[in-house]
């Protein structure tokens, strides 16, 4: 069954919190961590994921906020929207990737120019150390659940290492309110990461870094794809936009 949850989007902790839920019927927060070992503080965040996916809802009770699983079949809705999602992203693909081809079709006649592709997230992460590599800043635009998807939080400290030893280049980071964006966040480390807050981007599955006049495009949809592009003249443009968009968001103080 945790695969199964696991396989239409909920994450472990999700899984565990609501599971609770359906055991304990109206709930207080506390209550929940209690039963499940969540923070607390962690848990009023995954409540939040999980009414906005439909599966828990809230009520007052006594002035107290009380929480309530939907009824299951919620599931089997989440299951079908996903598949739907999936089938319009393979059709999404399938309309520029004769475009693609034909980059990849010319890439003989310049070697300036490049496409790979990259499947699985073994591909995934010779994407990130090809980009870990660079001597010139980077410019990234990622949801914080990348954390997880890639099992980025649990060798974060190794990944920071190796780009600190890439003779020091500065991330210019767009992002989610995710609790490790935060965390970047407070420590100031303005010489060596800048974050731009944009709240909406926690509900895309996708990312795209910037570096070495390349274009990587990362899928966090399992089994995880990626594409790497290289063109001096699209990478201008890219680089624009996400300048313009760099320059436009809420990056002072964080929310309140």
């Amino acid at each position: 069954m945790l695969k199964s949850l696991k396989q239409i989007g909920l994450k472990e902790k999700e899984i565990k919190i609501y599971l609770a839920i359906l055991k304990l019927g109206s709930v207080s927060a506390q209550n929940i961590a209690h039963e499940t070992g969540v923070k607390r503080t962690t848990v009023y965040l995954v409540l939040e994921r999980l009414k906005q996916i439909g599966l828990v809802g809230e009520i007052i009770q006594k002035n107290k906020k009380m929480f309530f699983a939907e009824k299951p079949d919620k599931l089997l809705k989440i299951a079908q929207k996903k598949k739907k999602e999936i089938e319009k992203e393979e059709e999404r693909i399938k309309e520029f990737l004769p475009q693609l081809e034909r980059i990849l079709k010319n890439k003989t006649a310049d070697p300036k120019e490049e496409i790979r592709h990259f499947q699985g997230i073994e591909g995934t992460w010779s994407v990130i150390e090809n980009m870990m590599k660079t001597r010139k800043d980077i410019f990234i635009i990622f949801p914080g659940k990348v954390y997880e998807h890639l099992g980025l939080s649990r060798i974060l400290s190794d990944v920071t290492k190796k780009r600190r030893q890439s003779r020091g280049t500065k991330a210019y980071i767009i992002t989610d309110y995710h609790p490790q964006n935060k965390k970047f966040y407070r420590e100031e480390d303005s010489e060596f990461r800048e974050i731009r807050f944009m709240p909406s981007i926690e509900n895309f599955e996708s990312g795209m870094i910037l570096f070495d006049d390349k274009i990587a495009l990362i899928s966090l949809k399992k089994p995880y794809s990626s594409i790497l592009i290289k063109n001096e003249t699209i990478f201008t443009l890219v680089m624009f936009m996400f300048d313009s968009l760099f320059r436009e968001l809420e990056g002072k103080y964080l929310p309140k």
